[in-house]
């Protein structure tokens, strides 16, 4: 690791320094970690920390990281390696929660993740709260389509694909499935996709991709489950910003294939 800076409000950036095209990191907080491994190039881009003891995790990439994160208190934002972003992606971290990206997606253009709305709203019989902050979770190999709205309490299964400006709330994906619209409802399940662009194809090459046998992106239950609900439990109870920063690397060495499966 090249770097284990901390400035005068114990801010710290752990591990490699990054790469900034027309980019830049802002701490406004205190107590907050970014940590990068190597080849994190960050273009067009914007890391603010707007409150305390918040972290962004952002793995190696085979592509630059085209994002905007606002973050504010006691929150996580956890990029697993080599995401392809067409466009720039947009988060927003709120009130304690959290939003974890597994490894492998594909995001088009004008998308946005927030996990709050955040405008209090209440019951007017009850005078209760009806709308909670919420964490976002999204596995492995996701497509994500353009314009599309990723909102609270939403939770991925790997494999699966959103299509374009669908708007996706508080709904638990399968994995290995489409969804579609506004508000967003199930296509179809038993789906896979490949990162092949079709773009250039000619008719030959169009001919041969009409049957794919590789099982390299078809997820399953075969043990070794992680689920979203524990690791958002862990996230949100450990008052430690170093412990929250170990258990990230810890998950950031989970290969289990089917980690983040969901039925």
């Amino acid at each position: 690791m090249d770097i284990v800076e901390k400035d005068e409000k114990n801010n710290q950036i752990i591990g490699f320094k990054p790469q900034l095209i027309n980019s830049n990191i802002r701490f406004r907080g205190t107590n907050n970690r970014l940590i990068c491994e190597e080849n994190v190039i960050l273009r067009n881009s914007s890391l603010d920390f707007n409150g305390d003891n918040s972290i962004i995790f952002l793995s190696s990439n085979r592509n630059n990281y085209l994002i905007n994160v606002s973050i504010y208190n006691n929150s996580v934002c956890f990029l697993d390696e080599h995401n392809y972003m067409n466009g720039v992606l947009n988060l927003i971290l709120s009130e304690e929660k959290h939003i974890l990206i597994g490894k492998e997606c594909l995001f088009s253009f004008g998308i946005w993740m927030r996990i709050a709305d955040p405008h209090l709203i209440y019951d007017v019989d009850t005078k209760r709260r009806i709308n909670p902050t919420k964490s976002i979770f999204l596995g492995d190999h996701i497509w994500i389509g353009q314009d599309v709205f990723v909102l609270k309490g939403t939770k991925i299964g790997s494999g699966s694909i959103i299509g374009a400006k669908a708007a996706v709330s508080n709904k638990t994906i399968s994995s290995n499935s489409s969804w579609a619209g506004n508000p967003a409802k199930e296509v179809r399940r038993g789906v896979s996709f490949n990162r092949t662009s079709v773009h250039n194809f000619t008719k030959e090459e169009t001919e041969n991709s009409m049957k794919d046998t590789s099982e390299e992106w078809i997820y399953k239950n075969e043990g070794g489950i992680l689920k979203f609900d524990d690791i958002d439990y862990v996230l949100s109870n450990e008052d430690n910003v170093d412990n929250k920063v170990s258990y990230l690397f810890a998950l950031r060495n989970n290969t289990n294939h089917n980690r983040f499966y969901i039925e």
